[in-house]
């Protein structure tokens, strides 16, 4: 028991030096999020221009758009993957040979692996998402509170595994399609929309919104922010944990099959 864990724990450290190895990428990564802030808090401003400050457009106020906006890019910056693209060299280069022989899940080397990727390289964008938490919090009434913090940090953790999950299964595609990085791209910008992650889901129409809030995506960004926020507490912060939890069973489900029928197809191409 002991010592399969330690394994994993081995897995996570590799993924705390491997962040740790790119040191400007780590201490770079929080400012490469400003440029995309600063492009939708002018654009936002530019829409409510003339409007009351209580006056509301997609059923945000100016302020509580502006608040979502910054929050919103820096929740995707903390939950964004970027493993898919060792596993699709893995399947490709046939490294996943070596792999499979080793004493340890794949599966969870990967998840242990980007845990401690995580660990190590979301430390500035928390600073970040801190200090601007505190500053809207006491300069604006966008409904933000210390209260919210706790469901925001379990609605984090459970937006981190769900699009683990996503990530996980796309990059499982490389068993059947040869060339996947362009697709990953297109993907993660499909994703990125569908979560909120861009513009909130309202912007969208009623009924575009009522059919992404019932897709998994919403809760990796869109979810985590508007409880950030304080949009979202109480009965429907647990409805919502309890559908995102629902959406990570289904995809865990999803993700063995695809593994299994992908692995059966790589040890016949290999043969």
């Amino acid at each position: 028991m002991i010592d399969g864990a330690a394994k994993y724990l081995r897995a996570f450290w590799l993924g705390v030096q491997g962040a740790l190895a790119h040191r400007a990428n780590l201490f770079l990564s929080p400012l490469g999020a400003i440029a995309p802030v600063i492009v939708q808090v002018v654009l936002w401003k530019r829409v409510y221009a003339g409007r009351p400050a209580a006056d509301t457009l997609f059923g945000f106020t100016r302020d509580q758009m502006l608040a979502y906006a910054v929050f919103a890019n820096l929740v995707a910056r903390l939950v964004r993957t970027g493993f898919e693209y060792d596993l699709y060299d893995d399947i490709k280069s046939g490294g996943l040979d070596r792999v499979l022989v080793k004493p340890i899940g794949y599966f969870g080397f990967r998840v242990a692996h980007f845990a401690g990727t995580k660990f190590a390289d979301t430390g500035g964008s928390a600073v970040c998402l801190a200090a601007v938490f505190a500053v809207l919090a006491s300069t604006t009434t966008i409904g933000a509170s210390l209260a919210g913090l706790s469901g925001f940090a379990e609605a984090l953790l459970a937006a981190l595994l769900l699009n683990f999950l996503i990530f996980w299964c796309v990059g499982l595609l490389g068993f059947w399609i040869t060339e996947t990085g362009y697709l990953f791209e297109a993907v993660r910008v499909v994703i990125t929309t569908a979560s909120g992650g861009i513009f909130p889901l309202s912007v969208f129409g009623r009924r575009a919104e009522a059919i992404l809030n019932l897709l998994p995506f919403r809760f990796t960004i869109q979810f985590p922010t508007e409880i950030l926020c304080g949009r979202v507490a109480g009965a429907a912060q647990g409805t919502g944990l309890a559908l995102a939890a629902a959406w990570t069973a289904a995809l865990g489900l999803l993700a063995h099959g695809l593994w299994r029928r992908g692995l059966r197809r790589f040890a016949a191409v290999g043969s």
